[in-house]
């Protein structure tokens, strides 16, 4: 019997896969064979960026949606993949796995840690679609030494972008409309180079132009990983050439004639080198703003086309896009529902919640699992759900006779996800009693464990919309365009460093392409106008104004003493004392200047003592004039009382949740590693007349990326929104460091709730559920209040009613 099983891997390990030919190995650096035909006129790269470069664990799989114009869709094509494996990798058990459009293509059991291996694979005519494609890479590995849970992560296969791509013979993929903006190539790290064109790139107009074209063509282009540089001159490299400006400008300054009238857009498409040009442009400036509207508008209703798993795909790419009222199951998110044979299963799904979710415990997230495992297992083994990769639910699996589970439910609260990018883990142990020996025949052993199927379902409830600040994880999804009604959004980049300018250009770039919609951007570089609602700012330290730092909730002095560099200007003037102001609780409390750190003192009950403030007349309360008639005084002064009692209980709760002072503020950790610090911080503008405006009154908010250098912010902020990095920003405030690749945040202790849309019965009721969620000291004490006023009420009612208490 191991003689066949050894004849069996054998033939597997020499095979040549049906449709496919590996090509010979890279031997010392050598040249790479060519693909048959030997000058293929056109090549797609695989947009691989970031960790999708890397599969992880026994079993893994990345899915990747690549877009072909009609005419490369219809011509014969091959398409080559680079990998390299970790050393760990058990060679004979190996096994990678193509699938184009859910077909497979090809498989491979080849393996090496000492070279980069290439399989090349013929696709059959007819799988691929114009528009966008599906390519999978699957791959099977277990450990040569390790049969041990943690040995799995040591497991790994690294893919090669630079060196992976669909070639087609006879066709050159020619760009000819907006709609094949998606066919603009992508770089060697898997980002989409936008290189801006203006006729002046320091002027605060242009740059607002040139940022509504670049998400224009990035919603055109659905580029996942925009990278936007500013260009001095017009270059022919592969990528995106964007130029705005009136024709007269730009005819003058470039040497561009554009033809026709009027508000208008050209593409021009060099196929020899890659480069693609958008122009957008008008004979007036009034002209090329219609221009850009109507840019826009197309952009923004644009829909995708392509094969059913190229859209899958695609949708998956920057996560599943998620409103609230909905069920999807794993196959929708692309699961591969095959049998695992290994120790530790791991499956993570990418879901995109809105930008103005209310995160709060309100309602839940229900998981309803169909899966099966076999006998055999231990009793200790169990099921886990992880929500950005903490647990928060699990089932155990100690049936040793295997056992289905069916529709088996896990609830997730809302306030375990955030806005923007969040990730659903599936985690099993599926270890048996021989792993604990790790004997040949366990590492070696391929019997089928568990199996999760793709018919599994996530139901998202309805969930509370409104914008909650200071919340930094809102910022890529475009919460910060959300607050106002027009989308608009002042970018502050003091001094218009170059390095600055570009890094505020792709995070606009980022926020339209996650959520679809356009942040019409203000670029200031001087000062901000007085009374912008909301800003994004991006620089250096030294750059910065130290009432811009301060406003987001970071010291100034620290974060000089931290990057070591000498202060180049005198600190600013300490502002007046400002006013606290109560965001839904009554009106403004102004903080003497003569109380010590400008706290308000708090007496021995916890209630707030306004010493320094001015006497008000006193004035009976409307409620308490109700009651104000004969033979009711017994009944005022039980609730006069009741009622002094409540608001030294819910002036003492208020008090201690941080609500009518300023929260303390934990410090952040920073030291000499920190690349890159992003921070929020929000204040209520006023509280105007009438319960709306004091429930949710006008909200003001600073957002700030600042770094010690403008090479440090450009690098740092191209890193973290390359990948999955920008989904661990939360709170308030974060600090990364490039170095390792960590990230440590700070929560803030007080939000304001700001609306982004029509406040619907549904989405009031789901706000107040949300925020006494996250205040339940108040909802105690308003529970306790309205029972104490409730049996007053039922005393003065039989007393009345002549009845007397036996």
């Amino acid at each position: 019997m191991r003689l066949l099983s050894a004849v069996a891997i054998f033939i597997l390990a020499t095979a040549t896969s049906a449709g496919a030919s590996d090509a010979p190995r890279n031997q010392g650096g050598a040249s790479l064979t060519s693909l048959t035909p030997a000058a293929p006129e056109w090549s797609r790269p695989l947009p691989i960026a970031g960790e999708d470069a890397r599969l992880i664990g026994e079993a893994a799989s990345r899915e990747f949606p690549i877009f072909l114009t009609a005419g490369e869709a219809t011509r014969m094509s091959k398409f080559q993949l680079a990998y390299r494996n970790a050393i760990s990798v058990m060679p004979e058990t190996f096994r990678l796995t193509i699938k184009i459009n859910d077909i497979v293509v090809g498989e491979t059991s080849v393996q090496n840690a000492n070279q980069t291996e290439i399989l090349n694979l013929n696709v059959p005519i007819g799988i691929l679609q114009a528009g966008f494609n599906s390519v999978r890479v699957s791959v099977r590995q277990t450990h040569r030494v390790d049969c041990s849970v943690n040995s799995t992560y040591e497991l790994w296969t690294q893919l090669m972008p630079e060196q992976s791509a669909l070639s087609f013979a006879g066709a050159s993929g020619e760009i000819r409309s907006l709609q094949d903006l998606a066919a603009v190539n992508p770089g060697r790290d898997g980002a989409v180079p936008i290189r801006i064109k203006v006729p002046d790139s320091r002027a605060p107009s242009e740059l607002n132009q040139a940022s509504r074209a670049v998400q224009s063509a990035v919603m055109f282009g659905h580029f996942t990983t925009p990278r936007v540089e500013l260009a001095s001159e017009l270059k022919s490299e592969p990528g995106l050439d964007v130029i705005v400006g009136a024709a007269p400008e730009i005819a003058r300054s470039m040497g561009l004639k554009v033809p026709g009238v009027g508000p208008r857009h050209q593409i021009q498409h060099n196929s020899r080198s890659g480069n693609v040009m958008l122009i957008v442009t008008g004979d007036t400036a009034a002209e090329v703003d219609t221009a850009l509207d109507d840019l826009s508008q197309q952009a923004q209703a644009s829909a995708p086309q392509g094969s059913p798993a190229g859209l899958r795909a695609l949708k998956k790419a920057s996560g599943w896009q998620v409103e609230g009222g909905e069920t999807i199951t794993l196959t929708d998110l692309g699961l591969e529902s095959e049998p695992f044979r290994g120790r530790l299963h791991r499956q993570t799904v990418r879901i995109q919640m809105p930008a103005d979710l209310l995160a709060a415990d309100y309602d839940r997230v229900t998981v309803a699992v169909d899966a099966v495992y076999a006998a055999g297992l231990l009793p200790t083994n169990k099921m886990i759900i992880r929500v950005n990769g903490t647990a928060i639910a699990d089932a155990p699996m100690a049936n040793s006779a295997g056992d289905i589970l069916n529709k088996r439910s896990f609830h997730l609260p809302i306030s375990t996800f955030k806005p923007g990018l969040n990730t659903i883990d599936f985690e099993t142990e599926t270890r048996t009693s021989g792993d604990e020996k790790c004997s040949l025949e366990a590492l070696v052993d391929q019997r089928e464990r568990f199996l999760l199927s793709g018919t599994s379902q996530i139901a998202v409830p309805t969930l509370g919309r409104v914008g909650a600040l200071p919340n930094i994880s809102s910022i890529i999804p475009g919460g910060l365009a959300r607050l106002s009604d027009a989308n608009d959004l002042m970018v502050f980049v003091p001094k218009a460093r170059p390095e600055a300018v570009e890094t505020a250009l792709t995070a606009l770039a980022k926020m339209a392409s996650v959520s679809r919609r356009e942040a019409r951007a203000r670029f200031a570089f001087d000062l901000v106008p007085a009374g912008t609602p909301h800003v994004l700012a991006l620089g250096t330290y030294e750059d910065m104004p130290e009432a811009t730092l301060r406003a987001a909730g970071l010291d100034p002095d620290k974060l000089r003493r931290i990057w070591r560099q000498p202060a180049s200007r005198a600190p600013e003037a300490a502002s007046a004392m400002p006013r606290v102001q109560v965001a839904s609780a009554g009106e403004a409390i102004e903080l003497s200047s003569n109380v010590p750190n400008g706290r308000v003192p708090v007496d021995s009950t916890g209630s707030l003592t306004l010493a320094s403030s001015p006497a008000a007349p006193s004035q009976a309360s409307k409620m308490l004039k109700a009651f104000d008639s004969e033979g009711s005084d017994w009944l005022r002064g039980h609730v006069q009382s009741t009622f002094g009692s409540i608001s030294k209980l819910v002036a003492g709760t208020v008090s201690r949740v941080n609500f009518l002072e300023p929260a303390q503020r934990e410090d952040l950790p920073l030291d000499e590693t920190s690349t890159l610090v992003v921070a929020q911080g929000a204040r209520t503008e006023g509280l105007g007349e009438g319960w709306h405006a004091k429930l949710l009154p006008n909200v003001s908010s600073t957002t700030v990326f600042v770094a010690p250098s403008p090479e440090h912010l450009s690098h740092a902020v191209t890193e973290i929104l390359s990948g999955s990095l920008w989904q661990q920003f939360v709170g308030d405030a974060a600090v990364y460091s490039a170095k390792d690749g960590s990230v440590s945040t700070r929560v803030s202790q007080q939000i304001l709730l700001v609306p982004t849309e029509t406040l619907s019965l549904q989405n009031v009721r789901l706000i107040t559920a949300g925020w006494l969620s996250r205040n339940i000291p108040i909802y105690l004490g308003v529970l306790l209040g309205l029972f104490i006023v409730m049996t007053a009420f039922m005393q003065w009612t039989l007393r009345s009613s002549g009845v007397r208490e036996s």
